[in-house]
């Protein structure tokens, strides 16, 4: 009998405790709003180049597609600025889908080894705000 007594004693006191928890957590100052941004990418500023005819695992279809990739940036950024800036812009423009092209040689190398990936797709570009 006094062992049950104790365990009730034991879970009133966790009880209470729990209780002190919860209110004191409620009484803490709010930390304010949680405010997520991103940056929207308007459409006028990329453009996709699609690869999945070309094989990335030999150098050809690697040359293939830096050209494709040279040629749309060109176009891109002609299209936007005309002569003004056309070589940097250019220039950044292929410089942001290096990393992407990297990926995709790597997983047709990985695909004529036989082991799993996913689809060929395309390559993003994207160029800074007009």
């Amino acid at each position: 009998m006094e062992s049950r007594r104790f365990a009730c004693l034991a879970a009133t006191v966790v009880m209470g405790l729990s209780v002190v928890g919860i209110a004191g957590a409620s009484a803490a100052p709010p930390l304010g709003d949680v405010v997520i941004e991103g940056g929207r990418i308007d459409p006028a500023l990329q453009r996709t180049v699609r690869y999945s005819d070309l094989n990335l695992a030999f150098a050809p279809g690697q040359r293939t597609l830096k050209t494709r990739i040279m040629r749309t940036a060109s176009g891109l950024c002609w299209d936007l600025n005309g002569s003004y800036g056309v070589d940097r812009c250019t220039s950044d423009a292929v410089d942001s889908t290096k990393g992407q092209v990297a990926e995709a040689i790597t997983r047709a190398k990985r695909q004529m080894a036989g082991l799993p990936v996913g689809p060929a797709i395309a390559i993003s570009m994207v160029i800074g705000a007009r």
